[in-house]
C-alpha cells in the first residue's frame, strides 16, 4: 500500500494552490495537491487565457508591497518555463476624476512613490490610437501593468512542483478534513490521507471545504468575452496596454489581441449571485454582452462587432471585497485563502509564498496581517 502521509497537503491547486504546492515543494517537504480537476481546468475562477496585473493598486495601498514582491515571483517563474506565462506592457486606467479608480490609483502611487502618468487626448492618439476617450475621463498609465496567462501559470507551478518532488492527484473530491491532535486527516472519496499541515486554496468551493467560515463567502458569476480586433497594427499586445475604465455602475477591463480569439473584455462589476459552483449557468446573458459592446463602441471603436468566444467563471466574494488568508479557526495546523473577490489571481504566487511560510514557520515576513481572517470576527 503507498504511503499516504505527508508533510503538508494543498487542497485545491488552482491558481494559489498550484503557487503554494510548488514552494513547499522547492523547499524540500514532501507535499500533496489533491483537486478534482486538472490543472488549468475551466470549471473555477482561474481560467480565459489572461488576467491582468498591475503594480499601482486602486483597491487599497497595502496591497502594493505584496505586488512587488509578485511582480518579481512572476519574473521568476518566467524564467523557470519554457510557458510564456508574464509580459509587460502598461495598463490605460481611466475614470472620472473623483471616482473610485482615479482617486484609488493616484492614493497608492503616492504612498508608495509610484510612476503614473496622466495622459490627455493628445498623448492618446500618438500613444495608443485604439482608444478614443476623450475629455470626459481622467487618464492614468501605469507602465507596470502587464498580462498573466492564466492557465499556462497555473501549469507551470504544477509542472517545477512535481519536478521538485510533489505529487498530484487529480479527479478524487476532497470530502472532509480535520484536526486531529498534531495531524490532519484528509478524506477523498477513494482515499484517506494523513498530513502535518493542510493549505486550504478551494476557490468558489471556499463554503464547502472551510465550513466555519461559509457565512462570509458569496459566489458571483462572470463572464468574459472575445470581439474581433479590425485594427490590429493598434490592438496587439506588443503595442497596445491592457485598460481598465470606471464606467458609470461598470468597472470594464480588457486586453489586447494575444492569440487567435481577438480582443478580450469583462466587466469586473455586478455579475450574478449563485448558489453552488457546481451549478453555473454558462450561456451568454445578453444584457452583458450589449453592455461590453456598447463600451466597446464607445471607447475602442477600432474593435469589431464579431463576437468570437465566451466563457463564464465565478468570483468568491468576500463581505469587505479583501482576500482572507491566515489560520482557520481552531486549526493551527491549517492555513487557508479564500475570498479573492474576483482580483486574487495576480497575487497567486505570493500568496502561495505567504501560506508556505505560515505552514512552515507560523508566520511570514510579507506584509498580509491586512488580510487576517480575525477581522471577520470583530464587532
Amino acid at each position: 500500500m503507498a504511503d499516504t502521509r505527508y508533510d503538508c497537503i494543498v487542497l485545491g491547486t488552482g491558481g494559489v494552490g498550484s503557487a503554494a504546492l510548488y514552494h513547499l515543494a522547492s523547499r524540500g517537504l514532501r507535499v500533496l495537491g489533491l483537486d478534482q480537476f486538472p490543472p488549468g481546468h475551466d470549471q473555477g475562477s482561474s481560467h480565459g487565457d489572461t488576467r491582468i496585473i498591475r503594480l499601482v493598486y486602486f483597491e487599497h495601498p497595502d496591497y502594493v508591497p505584496l505586488l512587488r514582491r509578485a511582480f518579481d515571483l512572476w519574473q521568476q517563474l518566467g524564467e523557470q518555463t519554457t510557458l510564456d506565462v508574464f509580459k509587460r506592457c502598461g495598463i490605460l486606467q481611466a475614470g472620472p476624476g473623483d471616482g473610485d479608480v482615479i482617486q484609488g490609483l493616484r492614493s497608492a502611487a503616492e504612498a508608495h512613490r509610484l510612476e503614473l502618468n496622466t495622459l490627455d487626448e493628445q498623448d492618446i492618439a500618438e500613444q495608443f490610437p485604439g482608444f478614443d476617450i476623450g475629455e470626459d475621463l481622467t487618464v492614468l498609465f501605469d507602465p507596470n501593468g502587464g498580462i498573466l496567462r492564466v492557465e499556462d501559470c497555473i501549469r507551470a507551478h504544477v509542472s517545477l512542483a512535481k519536478a521538485a518532488g510533489a505529487s498530484l492527484v487529480i479527479g478524487d473530491p476532497v470530502v472532509s478534513w480535520q484536526q486531529i491532535g498534531d495531524s490532519v486527516e484528509v478524506k477523498t472519496k477513494q482515499s484517506t490521507y494523513q498530513c502535518n499541515k493542510l493549505i486550504v486554496t478551494p476557490g468558489p468551493w471556499a463554503a464547502q471545504q472551510l465550513p466555519a467560515l461559509s457565512q462570509h463567502f458569496q459566489l458571483l458569476r462572470k463572464s468574459q468575452f472575445w470581439f474581433d480586433n479590425d485594427a490590429p497594427e493598434y490592438l496587439l499586445s506588443n503595442n497596445c496596454p491592457v485598460f481598465l475604465f470606471e464606467h458609470g455602475k461598470h468597472t470594464f477591463y480588457g486586453f489586447p489581441q494575444v492569440d487567435e480569439k481577438g480582443l478580450k473584455i469583462a466587466d469586473h462589476a455586478g455579475g450574478r449571485f449563485i448558489k453552488s459552483p457546481k451549478k453555473v449557468d454558462r450561456t451568454i446573458d445578453t444584457e452583458e454582452l450589449e453592455s461590453v459592446s456598447l463600451f466597446l463602441r464607445q471607447y475602442l471603436p477600432k474593435v469589431g462587432h464579431q463576437l468570437n468566444h465566451h466563457v463564464t467563471c465565478m468570483y468568491t466574494m468576500s463581505p469587505d471585497g479583501h482576500f482572507i488568508v491566515g489560520q482557520y479557526p481552531d486549526a493551527p495546523n491549517v492555513q487557508f485563502a479564500a475570498g479573492l473577490s474576483g482580483h486574487g489571481f495576480k497575487f497567486a504566487t505570493v500568496l502561495g509564498e505567504a501560506l508556505t511560510d505560515l505552514t512552515l514557520h507560523g508566520r511570514t515576513d510579507l506584509p498580509i496581517d491586512f488580510l487576517s481572517p480575525e477581522r471577520l470576527f470583530r464587532n
